[in-house]
């Protein structure tokens, strides 16, 4: 997708079904908060990206990787007039875990630094991304996604889960359960009142605690899980109509704005 000087283009990697990849140049477009579900390891080679988190606005400058865990509530914006080029790579978690187990022991890894400086890792990632675009041979892609993922892993990775602020597991009992019920029935309609009733909360104090949890209100968080269900489905091939009713959304109108806002591609794009 090209339009007025930005463009974007999201594929899975020739070599892994288990990776995606975006490249992306944008000025004026910003998303909206979103998160993946995936591990995102991204290269900024022009210009700055900004990132509005929950610990307050983070700025990559060119030549800095992107790192942000799955969950992770995020938006994305140029920090500079002159926008931001930049690669990311898409990990998923079971690919992540099972790698950080061979290498350092345990699946259970998280990434502490958004925005980290290290040249060498940089251009190793930067010219791998750039090989998956013409990669005609799936055992050397594969083998290079690999690798940069070990890279990544154990230079950044850190052992056991983050405990700054987190909610205890007491507080973050209701908002669990309601999370169950919005992945179980993430096709259908949910109301506020059934949410309340699976986690035992009143409705105001759930909504609260459940963005205290999870970066974002249930209903954001259930637009959120629909989104990232239909990418999948529309980067195996699915016409985005057919997508739009599978998972969810009112028409495919509603799903086009959704994937632009989150992902920065339409579902025709995403599908090409």
């Amino acid at each position: 997708m090209e339009t007025g000087g930005e463009h974007a283009r999201l594929w899975t990697a020739a070599g892994s079904g288990q990776v995606e990849l975006l490249a992306a140049r944008f000025r004026r477009f910003a998303f909206d908060r979103h998160s993946h579900e995936q591990l995102s390891v991204g290269v900024i080679e022009q210009g700055a990206e900004g990132l509005h988190m929950s610990g307050g606005t983070v700025v990559i400058p060119a030549g800095q990787l992107v790192v942000l865990n799955p969950g992770q509530v995020h938006t994305g914006f140029a920090a500079g007039d002159a926008g931001w080029r930049y690669r990311m790579f898409y990990f998923d978690t079971g690919m992540v875990e099972e790698l950080a187990r061979e290498h350092l022991g345990t699946g259970d890894v998280w990434f502490p630094e958004t925005a980290v400086s290290d040249p060498g890792l940089f251009a190793r990632l930067r010219r791998v991304h750039r090989g998956q675009e013409r990669a005609a041979d799936a055992l050397t892609a594969e083998s290079l996604l690999l690798g940069g993922l070990e890279a990544v892993l154990r230079r950044h990775a850190r052992s056991g889960r983050a405990h700054g602020g987190a909610p205890g597991r007491d507080v973050r009992r209701g908002p669990d359960l309601a999370r169950q019920v919005l992945h179980d029935r993430w096709t259908e309609s949910v109301t506020v009142a059934e949410l309340s009733a699976a986690a035992g909360m009143p409705r105001a104090s759930l909504i609260a605690a459940f963005r205290e949890a999870y970066g974002l209100p249930p209903h954001a968080y259930l637009l959120r899980l629909r989104a990232n269900r239909a990418r999948r489905l529309l980067l195996s091939g699915h016409r985005p109509a057919e997508v739009a009713a599978a998972t969810g959304f009112s028409d495919q109108a509603h799903l086009t704005r959704v994937c632009k806002r989150y992902f920065g591609v339409t579902p025709g794009a995403m599908r090409a």
